[in-house]
């Protein structure tokens, strides 16, 4: 006899789900002096090198208000985001 709706709604199909690990490694792969370092200047500039038109214009956007600390922390954002989606797309690899 087949699971009823009452009961599927307490107890969800099995899944693997490795969301922990996948998010624990793709921080280790991120730290200092990795293949992910977002604070290594040659991974900046190469996400730098990899913006969209949109993120090239919210740059801009920064850039135009001649204020160092939001355009250094939009920099970083960008190489940040960038540098975590290889990592956690290597992450994902190793499951």
């Amino acid at each position: 006899m087949g699971m009823s709706k009452h009961d599927a709604y307490y107890e969800p199909d099995d899944y693997d789900d490795r969301s922990d690990e996948i998010e624990e490694r793709t921080w280790e792969l991120m730290k200092a002096g990795g293949e992910y370092d977002p604070k290594n200047v040659h991974k900046v500039l190469e996400a730098l090198g990899e913006i969209s038109v949109d993120t090239a214009n919210a740059l801009q956007d920064v850039i135009d208000t001649n204020n160092f600390e939001l355009i250094g922390r939009k920099i970083m954002s960008i190489a940040f985001d960038y540098l975590e989606r290889y990592a956690q797309e290597q992450a994902e690899r190793g499951f």
